[in-house]
């Protein structure tokens, strides 16, 4: 295979998706790195699991970090734009030529264990290829972002500083379990002999196999509302104001630029991740650089507002409890305002329950189809029995739809149901800009 561009690169991985699907286990990661000379070894992990709020939790760490003067490399799925986003440096994504570099040379060793009959993922080759990139760029800490669980998950060959489990929530009971219990093991998966995790987790079931993980572990856990909290919870215009209390570190008039309720939530794991490392690895992060690192935090596609004239907003809730966080931030930030939703989601999703949940509060919701091998189709997503829902095969149609709609309806226009369909969406309305 010659990699000599990124478009190369880019149609690979899609047709080994294609070919491969998802293969869960460690077994061909952990042969894979061992082939490319185990470049994982060596650098400081931070490792960050859970349903939702991974992504956000991750980039307000990664500006305090900044903000403290460390080089910080981070490793997200899926990207929304670019392949690159989903490898960092601070805020600067791989270049196009370094990526291929990466891939032709962790290409011998894919090549080999295709011939041997144990050919990696997708997922597995681009972790690979974030821990070479990585490797060669030593930075002083990498914030690494689960893929799918934790137990079983590509990136869970790290021996991290620390461990972070935002929310648990149902998702993906296909593969990791139809209960919180049996989702919060697979995620607890992640937490290390003697390591510390923290944990945003607060509803007890799931609370409590945590706990029992990190007991087994001999790791302390610590928990949002026990060890640490937030309060004085303030919000006005775009941003968020809240104080933070952990131990005998207290700091008031934290100020975030994310809207919702659930954003909160992951600063304050964020900051208590930069507390715990400070404390414990002696990391010089001060509170100013917390203070301005919550600040400065961004995360697209989360509540992001992308059209003024009319009012269009993209969300990446793909699970019920992302949905019913998406509609809670919407009646705090837009209360009487109405709502035309345009939908499409993995069929791997609870998308019937997700449709439930906006139905009652759209004045009507456009479903649509997007092209990927998880895709739900048009017809799987079209069950729900009532006069608020459309649908249209294309989806740009079914913007064009949802755009005409709200301007009609005087209404706020939310495209959501899968981080992948607004990966296709967001560059519509980033060249209008």
């Amino acid at each position: 295979m010659m990699f000599s561009q990124i478009g190369d690169i880019e149609r690979f991985l899609h047709n080994r998706q294609a070919a491969l699907g998802m293969n869960f286990g460690l077994e061909r990661m952990s042969l894979l790195l061992e082939k490319l000379g185990n470049p994982h070894h060596g650098q400081k992990y931070i490792h960050i699991a859970g349903s939702n709020g991974k992504g956000s939790t991750l980039q307000f760490l990664k500006a305090i970090l900044i903000q403290a003067g460390y080089k910080t490399a981070s490793f997200t799925s899926p990207y929304l734009e670019r392949l690159n986003e989903q490898l960092k440096i601070n805020e600067e994504m791989i270049t196009d030529w370094e990526l291929v570099e990466v891939f032709r040379k962790i290409w011998p060793a894919v090549e080999e264990m295709d011939q041997e009959g144990k050919g990696p993922t997708q997922f597995e080759i681009l972790t690979a290829a974030a821990f070479q990139y990585f490797h060669e760029q030593n930075p002083d800490v990498v914030l690494l972002e689960t893929g799918l669980g934790g137990r079983l998950d590509t990136t869970n060959v790290v021996q991290p500083l620390l461990s972070v489990i935002t929310t648990i929530s149902l998702e993906h009971t296909n593969i990791l379990g139809d209960t919180l219990a049996e989702i919060a093991f697979e995620k607890a998966g992640i937490i290390k002999k003697e390591i510390p995790v923290i944990s945003g987790v607060t509803e007890e079931e799931p609370a409590q196999v945590i706990r029992e993980k990190a007991k087994t572990e001999s790791a302390s856990c610590i928990e949002m509302g026990r060890d640490f909290m937030v309060k004085n919870i303030k919000q006005s215009g775009g941003s968020q104001t809240f104080t933070y209390q952990y131990g005998k570190t207290s700091a008031e008039n934290l100020r975030i630029n994310m809207l919702g309720a659930h954003q909160i939530h992951n600063a304050a794991l964020a900051v208590t991740a930069a507390c715990v490392i400070r404390e414990q690895y002696g990391f010089a992060i001060s509170e100013e650089a917390i203070k301005k690192g919550v600040e400065m935090a961004r995360w697209k596609g989360r509540f992001e507002e992308v059209s003024e004239h009319p009012a269009v907003l993209l969300d990446g809730a793909h699970n019920p409890a992302g949905t019913e966080v998406l509609i809670k931030t919407l009646k705090d930030v837009y209360p009487g305002k109405k709502y035309v939703f345009v939908f499409s989601a993995f069929r791997d999703k609870d998308y019937q329950t997700m449709l439930r949940q906006l139905e009652k509060e759209a004045k009507s919701i456009i479903l649509t189809e997007f092209e990927h091998e998880r895709a739900a189709s048009l017809e799987e997503l079209n069950q729900i029995q009532s006069d608020k829902v459309q649908a249209w095969k294309d989806w740009h149609q079914a913007i064009r739809e949802g755009l005409k709609a709200a301007e009609e309806e005087n209404a706020l226009l939310v495209i959501t149901g899968s981080l992948h369909f607004l990966m296709l969406v967001r560059p519509l309305f980033a060249a209008q800009k």
